[in-house]
């Protein structure tokens, strides 16, 4: 469990990203984010198990073997899903907050649910020895495979036996007698009839848009399984052309019923598999090398829910260079004769020209056309304002006079109507000058970034670039004054004051203008922020005693957080000041009158404690929590809490606060 546990804590962004797919972690995130993990555990064997929030409760496991991440999920997505991947997530930030994650039992009801789904034998989180029947995991058993003593049964019949089993299955399942008919069509050889039964059915889904009524859980999903069952049956008769042409079909369709539905994803899972045995069947159609990576390279531009994400294993096949010449030769008409969709605004349509312009440089590339990318480049630049793509392409070809010209084109041409075109350009610039070792320039980038969003973090980005270019103690100084008046350098150089140092930074060499928001300086937040981080408590107090009620829509647990952060900084200078303010917060945390907050309260508490003791003040201390207990005799809770901070800790354990979950997991983002 150990070394599980320490592979789950390495994972990174990328790792999730590399084991599901982005489409798939995009949506994992939300789920963990969104608070839809619940119960989180570990099985004996350190594999992670938790109920996820979805459409309806899912049991899902997630699992290290070696160096892989596996998943199984009752879910009805095949592969690794959302679920998994916000159990992932969830289990990994548990760790980075060092928070205490419960060892389940081996009879738990997610597991027995998982293991039903697995079949005997193969139950999640337990090992499963060579021979015992159990064949594979749930998430790697091949689509259609049987339990292990389902398939022995079955050996043991005679002939006739099965066909009165099956018959007797087909009499009762009509998803079985379907599957048997289409069977039974394929090997008399009237495909028609099949994919017409198909045709019939994918109308039938994508009639109706999905919907989920998140309150009561009702609601529509289509269930598209029995059409990827089909075409996946069409595909091992031999009959890819087919597969391909229904393929065409559910992409509109569904394109169609996912615009109008109201769900979370699940209706485009649903299309994606049938897609996944489309691009399977595609290198196996009659089409030509050329119009197969045409045909998937069009749905990918016309793809607007990631529908088309089984391609990339189409298109990480080796292809020949001539195929992708003749890809490059047709993109290129396409791009010249683009015109803007019915309804598109300015937006869409050059987004849309740049989708198709970004898969005609990767069809240049694979045809060894690869100078003819950056003139591409350069016209595309001012039509659709695609200034990064092209400025990234120069810089990989050493070209970094060209480079800084179009950045300086383009952020006069964006800086307005496109903001954050602009702010990406302006990034490159500063990176730029970091390869250079030009370190006032980075320096100055930087200060340009804190005079225009004021924060802890955009004054450590500044001071470290200062402090490379040698001239820190001036920066900080202007950036001090004007976290206190509002005062930019520039300014001050203005108005002829003798007592202002000179600003030591040089100009970005963009056309930039700092706008400072309307702001009630001094910033008193920011300020407190930057005394914590330099450990100067007489500042922290300072500026603490003079800041401004903070606004409604911070809410309590951001105000605590903040007086909490500035009495844990003054306690060594100015202990009687710091208990001041953790009285203050407990107090008002007792007077919710709710659990949560009474351990919210217990936390402010230990602090006061822990303060008093290094005073050899301790009877302060049991004063005080006497008056407390007695205030508060009728919340049995609070009083239980309280009783459990009166005894002393015993001997050789420190006093560092319990994490609970009022201490971590709200206070992230904060």
């Amino acid at each position: 469990m150990t070394s599980k546990a320490e592979k789950f804590g390495e994972l990174t962004w990328e790792d999730i990203l590399a084991w599901a797919g982005d489409t798939v972690a995009s949506r994992g995130k939300s789920y963990q984010r969104g608070d839809q993990v619940e119960k989180l555990a570990l099985t004996p064997e350190g594999a992670v198990v938790a109920w996820v929030l979805g459409t309806e409760r899912y049991a899902t496991l997630v699992d290290i073997e070696g160096e892989d991440l596996t998943s199984a999920c009752t879910c009805p997505y095949d592969d690794t899903c959302k679920h998994a991947v916000a159990v992932a997530l969830e289990y990994v930030e548990r760790l980075e907050e060092n928070s205490k994650v419960p060892t389940i039992a081996e009879g738990d009801a997610r597991l027995k649910l998982l293991g039903a789904m697995a079949g005997p034998g193969s139950e999640p989180g337990t090992d499963v020895e060579e021979g015992d029947g159990g064949g594979e995991p749930a998430d790697r058993r091949r689509p259609g495979a049987v339990p292990g003593a389902v398939h022995s049964y079955l050996e043991q019949q005679t002939k006739g036996r099965l066909v009165a089993l099956i018959e007797d299955l087909a009499g009762r399942h009509p998803a079985v007698a379907e599957a048997l008919k289409d069977r039974a069509d394929l090997s008399r050889g009237t495909v028609a009839r099949m994919v017409a039964g198909v045709r019939k059915e994918i109308d039938a889904l994508s009639a109706s848009p999905a919907w989920r009524h998140h309150w009561d859980g009702e609601g529509y999903t289509p269930d598209y399984s029995r059409v990827r069952d089909r075409l996946r049956a069409l595909l091992e008769a031999g009959h890819a052309d087919e597969v391909l042409a229904l393929g065409g079909e559910i992409l509109e369709a569904g394109t169609e019923q996912v615009e109008e539905s109201d769900d979370e994803g699940e209706t485009a899972a649903e299309i994606a598999q049938c897609m996944d045995v489309v691009f399977q069947a595609l290198p196996q159609t009659s089409l030509p090398p050329a119009e197969q990576l045409l045909w998937a390279v069009k749905a990918d531009l016309n793809d607007e829910y990631d529908f088309c994400v089984g391609a990339r294993a189409f298109f990480d096949r080796k292809h020949a260079a001539s195929d992708w010449d003749a890809v490059a030769g047709k993109l290129t008409r396409l791009l010249e004769e683009q015109k803007p969709a019915k309804g598109d605004n300015s937006y869409s349509t050059d987004y849309r020209r740049d989708d198709l312009t970004d898969w005609l440089i990767m069809a240049l590339e694979k045809a060894g056309r690869g100078e003819e990318i950056i003139p591409l480049c350069e016209r595309e630049a001012r039509r659709t304002q695609s200034y990064v793509r092209l400025v990234g392409r120069l810089i990989g070809a050493g070209r970094q006079g060209d480079a800084e010209r179009w950045i300086q084109e383009g952020f006069g041409a964006t800086k307005k109507q496109s903001p954050a075109i602009a702010g990406e350009l302006r990034t490159m610039m500063r990176q730029m000058r970091e390869r250079e070792g030009d370190w006032p320039r980075v320096a100055a980038f930087r200060a340009g970034d804190f005079f225009a969003g004021p924060s802890l973090q955009t004054f450590r980005e500044l001071q470290k670039a200062a402090e490379r270019a040698g001239v820190w103690p001036g920066v900080r100084a202007a950036a001090m004054l004007y976290l206190e008046t509002g005062g930019l350098p520039q300014d001050a150089g203005k108005a002829g004051d003798g007592a202002a140092s000179p600003w030591p930074l040089p100009e970005t060499g963009l056309p930039e203008d700092v706008r400072v928001e309307r702001q009630d300086f001094p910033l008193t937040g920011t300020l407190i922020d930057v005394a914590i981080a330099e450990k100067r408590p007489d500042e922290v107090l300072r500026w603490y005693d003079r800041k401004k009620p903070q606004p409604a829509s911070w809410g309590w647990l951001q105000t605590w957080s903040k007086d909490d952060q500035v009495a844990g900084a003054i306690a060594g200078a100015y202990p009687d000041r710091a208990v001041q303010i953790w009285k203050k917060l407990a107090e008002s945390q007792i007077a919710e009158t709710k659990p949560a907050a009474y351990e919210a309260a217990a936390r402010f508490l230990h602090s006061i404690r822990r303060t008093l003791k290094k005073l050899d003040r301790e009877k302060e201390w049991e004063s005080y929590l006497a008056k407390l207990r007695e205030a508060n005799k009728r919340k049995r809770r609070l009083v239980e809490i309280i009783d459990g901070l009166s005894r002393k800790p015993a001997a050789g354990k420190d006093e560092t606060t319990p994490v609970t979950k009022t201490d971590t997991k709200p206070l992230l983002g904060v």
